[in-house]
């Protein structure tokens, strides 16, 4: 189909782009929850509130600035992929794009509800391509489609109504195919073209650890891994340190013991898909006097979904890497941290994107492609390369018939064992590195956006520190430095 045509019905159907100013409020339910939202739009700048159970959120755009404010109050200025997804979406939901047909192309047909509808991919300069697959009856948009991790998610789109001459869809339902895990947000009110406040444009405050000082305390190893001693409850509890973990995870007997009880049932996206996720509101969390206040927290039974291998209470992740600047010396066993600017990273500067709530960044492998790759303390080993990835990059490590298993939140992924030539972390060069090619499909490690993960095997040759509320890594070379060169490759 030609995309003048396409343009043109979506145009006639919902005139969004003569939409100057929204003002929308509403109610979210889904995975066990119930809540709010709200969404204020003047031109270029826009913010969304969103409430669901004890979990909120925030995303101002202002100009061509996107950030975002997590539940525990982290905010971000989205800078990397999560970006580059918004500059699409605000061409859509603007209604932009139907002056730029030049960032559009026809898709293809696809089955929407019983409709074979058009697929108009949308990719704004700078941007993530998006699709909107649109009912060539009405010209009205069905569903959007994206990326998000190990596959395609979407927004349906139904309950039509007419304000001030546009079209305006009162439902819509987000799901990544999974429905137990459906969120819908159904429209209560609406005002277009009315004035909007500009304090609904005031910059995002964020929280971070509380206390004074810099805090050194044991970096304890187990089985592999590397964490800290946690109290709750007047309680110490063993948690695992991981960059690769988007929240704050407890296992229920931490949230017993703290008198809290877990709402909801939310979606694991680990080793695989899996449900049994409930989300609480910690009074309290200390390490060594500092704390995490009113912290927002995921639970799960993390003994049965780690089949009984690691003896954990719980897991931090990016909240807490958020809330504080975290140097990990793996020679001497020693964690020092602070609230972020309290004392000055050591070693070579290395841009991380934080979008997605993980520590990514960009690498250089066999010194000839750069890849995206998350930055994980919580992976033991040196490093995991994906399915997707290998499957669009063949031959970037040479295939091995040495079997292993992948285990994380949710199961054990088969893998095989090869190694890497080179990998280049700033200054640095590692030869030889040992990878684990993981085979699954779908969960985290089947991510279509990252390469993989760099782990503890390779983190342990420096004094690594996470400065997240800066996108930064540091290494610096520690005790233990060995580059491999000397390491006979797997074939």
């Amino acid at each position: 189909m030609p995309v003048a045509t396409i343009v043109a019905a979506y145009d006639r159907a919902t005139h969004a782009d003569e939409v100057k100013t929204l003002h929308a409020e509403g109610t979210l339910a889904g995975e066990g929850l119930t809540g709010t939202f709200r969404i204020v739009r003047d031109g270029t700048n826009e913010r969304e509130d969103d409430a669901l159970g004890p979990r909120s959120e925030t995303s101002l755009k202002v100009g061509d600035r996107f950030y975002v404010r997590n539940a525990n109050g982290n905010v971000r200025e989205l800078r990397g992929y999560l970006r580059r997804r918004a500059r699409t979406e605000e061409l859509i939901d603007s209604g932009e794009f139907v002056r730029h047909p030049e960032l559009t192309r026809f898709a293809g047909w696809g089955e929407a509800g019983g409709t074979n509808a058009w697929r108009l991919e949308v990719n704004a300069k700078g941007g993530e391509p998006e699709t909107l697959w649109i009912d060539p009856a009405t010209g009205l948009p069905l569903r959007l489609e994206y990326l998000d991790g190990d596959g395609p998610s979407f927004v349906d789109y139904s309950d039509w109504h007419d304000v001030n001459g546009r079209k305006i869809a009162f439902r819509n339902l987000l799901s990544d195919g999974d429905h137990r895990f459906d969120t819908v947000q159904q429209i209560a009110s609406v005002q277009l073209d009315e004035p909007v406040d500009p304090a609904n444009f005031a910059p995002l405050a964020a929280r971070t650890l509380s206390g004074e000082g810099v805090h050194v305390v044991p970096l304890i190893e187990r089985d592999g891994h590397v964490g800290v001693t946690v109290r709750i409850a007047n309680k110490d509890w063993f948690f695992l340190l991981d960059t690769g973990a988007q929240s704050i995870l407890v296992d229920g007997a931490v949230l017993k013991a703290a008198g809290v009880t877990g709402q909801g049932a939310m979606e694991v996206r680990g080793a695989s898909r899996s449900g049994g996720l409930s989300a609480a509101v910690l009074p309290r969390l200390e390490i060594d006097g500092a704390a995490m206040n009113e912290v927002v927290v995921s639970s799960l039974d993390i003994a049965r979904s780690l089949g009984g291998g690691l003896r954990i209470d719980g897991i931090l992740g990016y909240p807490f890497f958020a809330s504080a600047v975290v140097e990990m010396d793996f020679a001497h066993h020693l964690l020092r941290f602070g609230p972020p600017g309290s004392f000055a990273p050591q070693g070579t500067h290395l841009d991380l994107d934080v979008d997605r709530e993980l520590a990514e960044a960009t690498l250089r492998i066999n010194n000839r492609l750069d890849a995206p790759f998350i930055v994980d303390t919580g992976n033991s080993g040196e490093m995991l390369i994906y399915r997707p990835f290998l499957e669009a990059h063949p031959g970037v490590v040479p295939f091995s018939a040495a079997a292993s298993w992948n285990y994380g939140i949710g199961g054990a992924n088969a893998t095989y064992r090869t190694s890497l030539d080179t990998l280049q972390l700033g200054e640095y060069e590692l030869y030889r590195r040992s990878v684990d090619v993981v085979l699954a499909k779908e969960g985290a490690f089947a991510d279509r956006v990252d390469a993989g993960n760099v782990g503890l095997g390779v983190l342990r040759n420096f004094v690594a520190t996470f400065d997240l509320a800066n996108a930064a890594l540091y290494v610096a070379r520690g005790e233990q430095f060995d580059n491999g060169r000397l390491r006979t490759a797997r074939r």
